[in-house]
């Protein structure tokens, strides 16, 4: 899989082992090493490229904190599958928006679409007038596999019979604004890391108490009045979030 021994140079300014680390991540963005692959072994690249195991450790681990190796007890390093990057910290678009235009295969199961009286919770939050509400549950695929579960809780009055619209094929925001004709303008995100629990694990294709993002977020039209109030579990080997901050001074 590596290049050839040339490739680490012990005249470089640089140190080994970064030169390993940045070789090895050249190999994997190359897609020459690729999801599931096992690196060569501690022995074949001391021996490859002339450097200590130490060396060696210390690229490997490095590779291992950013997400691009893993490293299984007692078996060999693999190459991890890619995160997807989620730009909605920053953004209010529908899933089916930002997997488009990051051109990803995507699709949604829903698990679960019926009314609920609202709780203390969803009253404290969509509005102490708010008796019934749906309980939307879907589980969102990308590229083939579960990323995220997500369920998301509408105030009945402003959304009537939106429970007999395919919300696996259309995707909600886009008919709040087409069909029933409100402008949405924002949300607020709260995010926590928090392990799964068996039944949610089992739904998103990981093991019980593997990490997990916990995202709630209240949605709001323009005139501030919050018409979502949503809880999803992002896969933590899959998804990651970026956010842009500017300085204040």
């Amino acid at each position: 899989y590596m290049m050839d021994e040339k490739a680490i140079s012990k005249d470089s300014p640089l140190p080994l082992y970064y030169q390993l680390k940045e070789l090895i991540r050249s190999q994997i963005e190359l897609n020459h090493l690729k999801p599931g692959d096992s690196i060569p072994s501690e022995r074949d690249l001391a021996e490859r490229y002339g450097i200590s195991r130490p060396t060696i450790r210390q690229a490997i681990q490095e590779l291992v904190v950013e997400g691009l190796l893993i490293r299984e007890k007692g078996r060999r390093t693999t190459v991890a599958t890619p995160k997807f990057r989620q730009w909605f910290l920053e953004s209010l678009t529908s899933f089916q928006d930002e997997m488009a235009q990051k051109r990803l295969s995507f699709s949604t199961k829903v698990l679960a679409f019926e009314r609920v009286p609202a709780s203390s919770t969803l009253r404290e939050v969509l509005g102490a007038n708010v008796n019934i509400c749906y309980k939307l549950q879907r589980l969102r695929y990308v590229e083939g596999k579960p990323v995220v579960l997500v369920t998301t809780f509408l105030p009945l009055d402003l959304f009537p019979e939106m429970d007999r619209e395919n919300l696996e094929q259309n995707s909600m925001y886009h008919l709040i604004q087409s069909k029933y004709g409100y402008r949405i303008g924002g949300a607020t995100r709260v995010i926590e890391a928090i392990n799964a629990s068996a039944e949610d694990a089992k739904l998103l294709g990981i093991a019980p108490g593997d990490a997990v993002q916990l995202i709630r977020t209240t949605g709001y039209l323009d005139n501030n009045r919050p018409f979502e109030y949503s809880i999803a579990y992002y896969r933590g080997d899959l998804s990651s979030f970026t956010v842009n901050l500017k300085y204040s001074q």
